[in-house]
């Protein structure tokens, strides 16, 4: 049976929506979506009432294109407060038994057992390496006989005060939520393969508000720190107009290139002593000299990963959407930079990276944790394929808790007994 999953990925300035299904590791796109998102200031939901509306809007839409009914999602929430866990458990076989599934689940609730604040809550569970008689592996040896198995952990925590917003919108949207991860770890299942997170890589999450560096290596995500570095703000200031006009004019003239329509005049501001015309070789030039600003404070940060060595850096988001940023980033990080979207026509969008890696993140669990239930109601397998051929492949390189997201957390996360 194929699998087929809805994704929603709620940012401060927009909302992603993507259907796929997982046929032999491809992943087929049956639905993308990006709206602008209300009611979320740098993560952090003000006004309910504005989200929820966005969410059932983007999903009444996806309903009507598929002709079916999402009923659950895996959602993708900011990585704001978020922290950052290694943990382990021991699992005792009878002797060597072979290893099932409920063995790992069982390995994975009890690595939560250690001290945190009150005001956190475990938002995922990843397993990194498996040891027993079989040795050592980072795939989950089910069918493997062994006298006891031990599970290295990365757990995320986050905030409630964050994270129980994010599932009442979602709930009061009509929907149920299947898995949450944060944004950071989304993309990086995306956008780097084993040999990057082993080996070392970061990447820098450019938003419309605030950027997040993380930080991946022997498997872990290692570090993370988010921070408010606004090209946008930049622009207002020089420009002296709106925070909603200048994000604007960083979408349609959003490079950072001297020599592209140099002399067009962009924007006029009145000013007391008179007229201040910019032209868009002014605008590459305010855009360069905040890049540079924000990139030299992100190096600052990345100084204290790992004595300071020169990682392979990706630049995912929305915010990262700007001519020669990468050129830019790299001469100021002094090291390799990439620009990252997904390779897949009509989804070639930065702001996708965290809904596509979301989709393998739950792909890859089921096979450890079981199967989600339905996620996407569709009326019949000709129908789904009619679908499909509307889209395009990506094959995958080698307050309290509410709903039923409080009984996936006790289920996967919850005390043993």
């Amino acid at each position: 049976m194929n699998e087929v999953y809805a994704v929603l990925d709620i940012g401060s300035a927009s909302i992603e929506l993507l259907v796929g299904e997982i046929i032999n590791s491809n992943l087929h796109v049956l639905f993308s979506k990006k709206v602008p998102s209300h009611g979320v200031k740098k993560g952090i939901i003000e006004d309910e009432n504005l989200l929820v509306n966005d969410i059932k809007g983007v999903v009444q839409e996806a309903n009507d294109f598929l002709d079916g009914e999402i009923k659950a999602v895996g959602l993708t929430i900011p990585t704001i407060r978020s922290k950052l866990y290694q943990s382990n458990s021991s699992v005792s076989l009878s002797d060597h038994d072979k290893i099932s599934k409920d063995d790992i689940v069982r390995g994975l609730k009890l690595s939560t057992k250690f001290k945190k604040s009150h005001e956190e809550e475990v938002v995922c569970v990843i397993p990194v390496r498996f040891n027993g008689d079989f040795g050592i592996s980072q795939v989950p040896p089910i069918g493997e006989a062994s006298r006891n198995l031990i599970i290295d952990t990365l757990i995320i925590t986050s905030q409630k005060q964050i994270l129980y917003p994010y599932i009442m919108a979602v709930e009061k949207a009509g929907l149920e939520i299947m898995d949450i991860c944060i944004n950071a770890f989304a993309c990086a299942k995306e956008a780097f393969d084993a040999v990057y997170l082993q080996e070392g890589a970061l990447i820098i999450d450019m938003g419309y508000k605030t950027s997040t560096i993380s930080f991946y290596k022997d498997g872990y995500l290692k570090y993370l720190t988010v921070g408010g570095y606004n090209l946008t703000r930049a622009i207002a200031q020089h420009l002296q107009i709106s925070m909603n006009q200048a994000e604007t004019y960083k979408v349609k003239y959003g490079s950072l290139d001297y020599t592209v329509g140099q002399e067009d005049i962009i924007h006029t501001t009145e000013l007391p002593d008179g007229r201040k015309d910019y032209t868009q070789k002014d605008f590459a030039g305010i855009l360069e000299e905040a890049a540079v600003d924000m990139l030299n404070v992100i190096k600052e940060k990345m100084g204290v990963i790992d004595n300071g060595q020169h990682y392979e850096t990706l630049i995912v988001g929305g915010g990262g959407e700007l001519e020669l940023l990468d050129k830019v980033a790299g001469r100021v990080l002094e090291g390799p930079v990439r620009v990252y979207r997904p390779d897949i026509i009509g989804i070639r969008d930065m702001a996708f990276v965290s809904s596509v890696g979301m989709i393998f993140y739950m792909s890859d669990r089921a096979k450890y944790l079981g199967p989600y239930e339905t996620s996407v109601v569709l009326p019949d397998i000709s129908n789904t394929m009619a679908v499909r051929f509307k889209g395009l492949t990506k094959v995958k390189d080698t307050k309290e808790k509410t709903g039923r997201f409080s009984r996936l957390l006790d289920t996967f996360f919850g005390e043993e007994e």
